[in-house]
């Protein structure tokens, strides 16, 4: 199965709250795997869940361990190989490192949010340089959202998925499946098999 160059950071910690308070976000069963099924049908290089929280990388383990168990692989086998491509990682840096440690360059930061901001990136914009040797890292809050801190960081802004409406709340599973749909090239031929 061919890979893109590129790595899906899902940030548990530091996200807002609904009052704008930064916090730590607990991970959840459909996170889990949704994404890590959405990145594996996209061909992403590693999925990587980041979270501080050593009761939280317990219940990673726990969560991972039910779809890898008998039980799991009966009621969804594909679930279980999309799972083989997670990475759990207590910070945004820590993930970093690994994939500059995988790949020899330091990946490219791209953060998401669902809110306008003066400096973002258009998709059509991040479609020209994502042919850059380097690797990405798309970063996907949990939440409401990614904080400051990290963007301020980040090398570019994704902007926010627009649909044909006001309303804009989408899921972060969702956000990261038409994200990757965007930015990847399609391979047809997969397509039915």
């Amino acid at each position: 199965m061919a890979k893109a160059n590129i790595y899906v950071g899902l940030v548990h910690y530091p996200v807002y709250n609904k009052q704008q308070e930064v916090v730590t976000t607990s991970i959840t069963n459909l996170d889990v795997h949704d994404i890590a099924r959405t990145c594996m049908t996209f061909g992403v290089s590693s999925y990587l869940i980041i979270n501080p929280l050593l009761s939280q990388r317990d219940l990673y383990r726990k969560i991972i361990s039910f779809w890898q168990s008998d039980t799991g692989k009966k009621y969804q086998v594909d679930r279980a190989a999309a799972l083989e491509n997670i990475l759990f990682f207590s910070t945004l840096e820590e993930a970093k490192e690994f994939i500059k440690n995988q790949e020899g360059f330091e990946p490219v930061v791209i953060t998401t949010t669902a809110k306008e901001r003066k400096d973002q990136t258009e998709i059509e914009d991040f479609l020209s340089f994502k042919e850059s040797s380097r690797p990405m890292l798309l970063v996907f809050g949990t939440g409401y959202g990614l904080a400051e801190e990290l963007h301020a960081a980040a090398d570019y802004v994704l902007e926010p998925v627009w649909g044909i409406s006001d309303y804009n709340h989408l899921s972060v599973r969702s956000a990261v499946a038409i994200i990757l749909d965007r930015i990847l090239p399609k391979n047809k031929e997969c397509a039915g098999n």
